[in-house]
């Protein structure tokens, strides 16, 4: 745009802006990003992943190292995307702070912390804006990137269910807007890293808000498919978590909560955040992520559902000896017959709803096997043996 300023390194001017011009400036960012993905070349799309034809697999060029791409390394991509499919989606949008934080790649938190010496960590985010649940965070760039801010935007995707347990309790009000924060998460950041690296893993996990998505496999930064978020939504994410950010989500709530009128009322518009406002939320003082804590955080949860597996288990088996006791009702009148359907109905439904939570939990074995172990290998431990622990666990789970 002719009418925005641009630094000496071509980028925008981004420093000193209201929220209302650092969401137009960003908005014009995402527009010419998407002008320019566009033009992109040699991409992987998922048709090119089902149909692999030779032509098409020349046309892709070279891979690192200087030798083409070939029929399974394509194959090789189709498994890691459905890994990460299985991996985070789960049949609902985002993953919680825990789950980001335990799949994040090393580097990316360290970037995030600033303990890094290279000049790519970063220090300061401030929320600018909030329009229901979705809130708009200003990242100051690192002292090495020729940009001066990057935008990341969050979206709460537990708001609606949370918003109606708000009460006039203050106290309760503060552990529901801990829970959204902590809870599941969708997000998006206009870096290269996110665009590049982990924008397909977000959109093919359920986590990506959109627009924009991405199709194009990331053959060449990640094609393993590692990590989950870049420093600047790590960090983001890291300062929501301390209570000077979720007073100020938890006022939206509560405006949200009493206002008459449709949800999408476009009178509802978006709340830019005062600079008075943002000089408070910048005295957060929680803007260092605990891997090892939420490590801790996800080994519980693994724990957990392996225990409720192991009750569901011993649920069923009395369901069962019930069942038999009412193939007995033959012999019964017809007032004991028609009461003892009642039950039988009433069990078959909790029988139904247990073998529900049976097959999610089969479902989330892989996804807790994978997480554990990405988990322990983040601390430096080989994948041989952090499966082997994983495998411990389980057994001490079960015992």
């Amino acid at each position: 745009m002719a009418d925005i300023p641009r630094t000496s390194a071509g980028r925008y001017q981004t420093e000193g802006l209201s929220p209302q011009d650092f969401n137009r400036v960003f908005d014009q960012i995402q527009t010419d990003q998407r002008k320019k993905r566009r033009r992109a070349r040699s991409t992987i799309t998922p048709f090119l992943l089902k149909n692999k034809s030779l032509d098409d697999i020349i046309k892709l060029g070279r891979r690192k190292g200087g030798m083409y791409f070939t029929k399974d390394d394509l194959k090789g991509f189709e498994r890691n995307r459905n890994d990460a499919r299985n991996t985070f989606q789960n049949g609902e949008a985002g993953i919680t702070y825990a789950q980001l934080i335990s799949h994040s790649q090393q580097i990316d938190i360290k970037r995030a912390n600033n303990k890094v010496d290279n000049g790519l960590g970063i220090t300061s985010a401030t929320p600018v804006s909030i329009k229901h649940n979705l809130l708009i965070v200003q990242v100051k760039a690192s002292q090495a990137s020729h940009d001066q801010h990057h935008r990341v935007k969050i979206r709460f995707e537990q708001w609606d269910a949370l918003l109606d347990e708000l009460t006039n309790d203050k106290r309760k009000n503060q552990a529901i807007v801990r829970q959204l924060c902590a809870g599941r998460l969708s997000f998006d950041c206009d870096c290269g890293r996110h665009q590049y690296w982990y924008r397909y893993i977000a959109t093919a996990g359920n986590y990506a808000v959109a627009p924009p998505k991405e199709y194009a496999y990331p053959k060449e930064k990640n094609p393993n498919l590692k990590g989950v978020a870049c420093k600047h939504v790590i960090h983001s994410a890291t300062r929501l978590q301390s209570p000077a950010w979720q007073v100020r989500v938890l006022q939206t709530m509560l405006q949200v909560a009493k206002q008459v009128g449709y949800g999408d009322d476009r009178r509802n518009t978006t709340e830019h955040i005062s600079d008075k406002e943002q000089k408070a939320l910048n005295r957060n003082r929680k803007s260092q992520t605990n891997a090892a804590a939420m490590k801790r955080e996800w080994d519980l949860y693994q724990r957990r559902q392996v225990a409720l597996g192991k009750k569901l288990d011993d649920e069923n088996g009395g369901i069962d000896d019930l069942r038999k006791q009412l193939t007995k009702s033959k012999s019964l009148t017809a007032a004991q017959r028609k009461k003892a359907e009642a039950v039988q109905a009433k069990l078959q439904k909790e029988r139904d709803k247990n073998a529900l939570l049976k097959q999610q939990l089969a479902d989330q074995f892989q996804i807790r096997k994978q997480a554990f172990i990405d988990a322990l290998v983040m601390t430096g431990m080989n994948e041989k043996d952090a499966e082997a622990k994983f495998m411990q666990t389980v057994k001490g789970g079960r015992q």
